[in-house]
């Protein structure tokens, strides 16, 4: 799969990076848990995944609009500062949800994008409001999409080398939908098991994780069923390195 490519100079990019953190413009209450909504479905393409943040993110604003004023007001996201963050510990989690789990629309981006760039102005930084949007979509999308498939690659290369007698067959996106699959594994051309690869955020019991982690579990077992071997979990950091090692020794056993 392709990953985004930064349109504008990388050095301009850089530069407000630490604007970027002081303003708090990542947290997950101004954009989104954006590493689980990219877990949360299968995507063929990196257009599907940012237009699906992109509709979650509407999704959010038609349910927020159904809140009272005063509760809208609450879920104001465009800055998060120290003094409203014990107010929103103390939300209620299915009204703290409509900003933690659901994406951005273009809008709501292009706003924060502006914010960036006013800071960036009293800073002093040689930035364009229209490279500030962008930085914005960069970071939130593009980056998010790029970890997860550099991780992927880089997970599968720190396979390759351990089990070099294995072949890795990366799956399709209507197969791994069915059956949460991301690769099986085969030696001397017979399959011996399916993987998913995961990030460690994966391994979370918060509801919404719990919901994703049941759906896969359940798309596993028809897996299973169907082909007569096991799914494992592969959870890895994004150089490749593998975190619950047990799944190395799971793996070895059905070489031999």
């Amino acid at each position: 799969m392709d990953e985004f490519i930064l349109n504008f100079d990388r050095d301009k990019f850089k530069s407000t990076n630490s604007l970027w953190n002081d303003l708090r413009l990542r947290d997950p209450w101004s954009v989104g848990y954006v590493t689980i909504l990219i877990e949360m479905k299968t995507f063929n393409s990196k257009e599907e995944w940012e237009n699906y943040y992109y509709e979650t993110g509407l999704e959010r604003e038609t349910k927020i609009k159904e809140l009272q004023n005063t509760l809208q007001e609450k879920l104001n996201d465009e800055l998060l500062s120290l003094t409203n963050e014990r107010e929103i510990y103390d939300m209620s989690w299915d009204l703290k949800n409509l900003n933690l789990n659901y994406g951005r629309t273009k809008e709501r981006l292009h706003r924060k994008g502006e914010i960036l760039h006013e800071n960036a102005v009293k800073k002093g930084l040689n930035i364009t409001l229209v490279e500030c949007i962008e930085a914005v979509r960069f970071r939130t999308i593009c980056q998010t999409w790029n970890g997860i498939i550099l991780r992927e690659r880089n997970t599968v290369s720190v396979l390759k080398n351990k089990f070099s007698t294995l072949e890795f067959i990366s799956t399709n996106g209507d197969f791994d939908y069915k059956y949460a699959v991301d690769y099986e594994l085969k030696k001397n051309g017979e399959l011996i098991c399916g993987i998913q690869i995961k990030p460690k955020s994966y391994l979370g019991n918060v509801p919404y994780l719990i919901k994703a982690q049941n759906a896969n579990l359940r798309k596993n077992r028809l897996y299973t069923d169907e082909f007569g071997v096991p799914v494992y979990n592969v959870i890895s950091k994004r150089e490749g390195e593998i975190i619950n090692h047990e799944v190395i020794n799971k793996i070895q056993e059905l070489t031999h």
